[in-house]
């Protein structure tokens, strides 16, 4: 029985453990604003599509710059935006990498794209700053910079009640870590070497005796 409430206290120490580091980790990246960044540097024109553009239900902000001057910013139906871009030299992100705040990119087609920003499919068109909203999901943006060169791409979420989530994830995982502790050094409970741990006033009636 000693034994199996030991294995019982680890485990539960090893969860309050990881629990206490996601929700700390949540906590450090998204700040009190519930704020989630991610950047990334491509070698020329992006598209971000419905997969991460539109995971999470609510709005997201896209911020584009280059050092080769201003960056159109262009949002259509993912159908229309994989059209105006056909088979041109573009990146496309691909998901969000938490622990690095970046996004993951790929890159395909081997043309010049022609300037996109004539065609008629663009539901929304910005320079620089674009805040898309989830109410005509799905949707992509391409990001085309209008003198050639490299583009800084970010993507920010932000949901004031993640950081109350994440909190309360640490929160939980100290609570439960704290608690195994407690129940491991329960009387009666076995320790590493394998031998009892004495209670509290074990020391005391040995003195006595």
């Amino acid at each position: 029985m000693a034994h199996a409430r030991r294995l019982v206290a680890g485990l539960a120490a090893l969860l309050g453990l990881g629990l206490a580091a996601v929700g700390a980790l949540l906590a450090v990246t998204l700040g009190a604003e519930g704020r989630a960044t991610f950047t990334v540097s491509a070698a020329g024109p992006v598209v971000l599509g419905p997969s991460v553009l539109n995971r999470v239900d609510g709005p997201v902000t896209v911020e584009a710059s280059s050092s080769a001057g201003p960056v159109w910013l262009g949002t259509a139906v993912p159908q229309d935006a994989g059209d105006a871009v056909g088979g041109a030299r573009h990146e496309e992100v691909l998901e969000v990498q938490v622990p690095a705040r970046t996004l993951r990119l790929a890159t395909t087609g081997d043309v010049a794209l022609a300037d996109p920003r004539p065609l008629h499919v663009w539901r929304v068109t910005a320079e620089g700053r674009l805040l898309v909203r989830q109410a005509d999901a799905p949707e992509s943006v391409v990001a085309y910079p209008t003198t050639p060169g490299p583009v800084l791409l970010s993507v920010t979420w932000r949901q004031p009640g993640w950081f109350v989530e994440s909190v309360a994830v640490l929160v939980t995982g100290v609570v439960l870590l704290a608690g195994a502790g407690a129940w491991w050094a329960r009387p009666g409970a076995v320790g590493l070497s394998g031998r009892p741990v004495p209670g509290p006033g074990a020391d005391a009636e040995n003195e006595d005796a």
